[in-house]
């Protein structure tokens, strides 16, 4: 019996659904100067903001984000995003 392609995928967690999405919107923001706040990053992403601070934090933990205190804190990528690999926000979140 012969496979499709299409019958051979990757699962992923909705941790790691939720790590994608947070760094995809980090990433279209990056050009910005100042960091952005989880609330912001939640709106944008439409994610539960109590557990997205939970998968900042692990992100942050991997070096893929900085954050910064206090008012007018908030997360920054930590590299370009083209040398951020999805199978790295995966395993991180």
């Amino acid at each position: 019996m012969r496979r499709c392609a299409y019958d051979s995928y990757v699962r992923v967690s909705t941790r790691g659904d939720y790590a994608s999405r947070a760094l995809l919107s980090l990433a279209l923001h990056s050009g910005e100067s100042k960091p952005t706040s989880v609330r912001d990053i939640a709106e944008r992403t439409a994610l539960p903001q109590p557990y997205l601070e939970q998968i900042l934090l692990a992100l942050k933990g991997a070096g893929l984000v900085r954050s910064k205190r206090g008012v007018g804190g908030g997360y920054i990528l930590a590299r370009s995003p083209d040398s951020i690999s999805v199978a790295q926000i995966v395993s991180a979140g």
